[in-house]
């Protein structure tokens, strides 16, 4: 790890400073003043800075607590705040401690005083502290640069087989798993006199497993199968599901969202009937014929067309990065099943459902 080290003191850094840094195994280079300072910030990348906020702006110059403290300003402006950890070196006096609020607030990562602690808090203690505190600090910053990477998450087939249940193809939950996550959903497939997916409150949707759980238990149940949904989607899947993109509630209970469409299927993969569901706008979702085994892009089709209403043979190239002729044959499949149709009242034309 390469360090710059900002003091003016020549007896505190080779006989503090350097003796630390060489015990943790650390290069340094090393500048008297804010001048110097920023001819090295501008040649060269560092890990750490330790920043003596008494300093001179130039050689020879008066030292002043103010020119630390634009040089720290200085330092986030160049690297960007929090690119490169900062611990401020002080002494105890007062001009010192009034401006430590303001320090804060321009970006430093921890601070000792002078002259450094023999024990407890010492500066090598400050330094591990700092760094890994950083680490975890830039750990974060790239989980969230993924995550916002990930493509939205906008519906899907949630497929019932006899022994598991997929949602966009990926399976979330088995019949022999522990836990509730398959009773919970075969649960909410069900659908109500008028032919939408039901909403069930915790009691009701408690009575229909078994054992029947406690509220809390339901509860913590449900927890987890949205998490489990949201990491198999995020990692299988590269997209942003969140933790109630799929299984929602509001004052009625518990649902699936209506732009998952269910769909049923035999031991041979054959869909034994209707998929069931309510569109956005509301309509039913289209039925698919039990005939037509329906592969991953297939359903994905038919989940965007119940929720958008029509879609381009474009759109589907782009979405699975396949050929033209490989679009038409799957969408061929799909109108000669008569699961959906082609438009051409518009310029290029859209398929939609009949």
């Amino acid at each position: 790890m390469k360090v710059l080290v900002v003091e003016d003191d020549r007896k505190i850094k080779t006989e503090a400073i350097d003796d630390c840094l060489g015990s943790l195994g650390h290069e340094s280079d090393w500048a008297q003043h804010q001048q110097e300072a920023n001819g090295l910030l501008a040649a060269n990348d560092y890990d750490l800075i330790l920043l003596d906020l008494q300093i001179p702006s130039r050689a020879g110059g008066k030292d002043s607590p103010e020119f630390g403290k634009n040089l720290l300003r200085q330092i986030q402006e160049r690297k960007g705040r929090g690119a490169v950890p900062v611990i401020l070196m002080t002494a105890y006096h007062q001009q010192c401690v009034d401006m430590l609020t303001d320090l804060q607030e321009i970006g430093v990562d921890g601070s000792i005083s002078k002259p450094f602690p023999t024990s407890g808090r010492t500066l090598a203690v400050v330094i591990d502290e700092v760094m890994a505190k950083h680490r975890r600090f830039r750990l974060a910053v790239a989980a969230r640069g993924r995550e916002e990477a990930l493509a939205p998450f906008e519906g899907g087939v949630l497929a019932f087989h006899p022994s598991r249940i997929d949602l966009c193809g990926e399976t979330i939950t088995e019949e022999s798993r522990r836990g509730h996550a398959w009773q919970i959903l075969q649960a909410l497939r069900e659908t109500n006199s008028h032919g939408k997916l039901v909403h069930l409150g915790s009691r009701a949707l408690a009575r229909k497993l078994d054992p029947e759980p406690t509220q809390n238990t339901l509860i913590r149940a449900v927890g987890l199968l949205r998490s489990r949904i949201h990491k198999v989607m995020r990692t299988r899947l590269g997209r942003a599901c969140g933790q109630n993109d799929v299984l929602d509630n509001d004052d009625q209970g518990y649902y699936l969202r209506d732009w998952i469409v269910v769909e049923v299927y035999d031991a041979v993969g054959t869909l034994a009937g209707e998929a069931s569901g309510v569109g956005r706008q509301g309509e039913k979702k289209a039925g698919v014929a039990p005939t037509l085994r329906l592969n991953d892009k297939q359903r994905w089709i038919m989940a965007q067309l119940a929720s958008d209403g029509k879609l381009t043979r474009r759109a589907i190239q782009e979405e699975f990065g396949i050929s033209d002729r490989t679009a038409k044959r799957v969408l061929g499949e799909l109108s000669d099943a008569g699961l959906i149709e082609f438009d051409r009242s518009e310029h290029p034309g859209y398929y939609r459902l009949p």
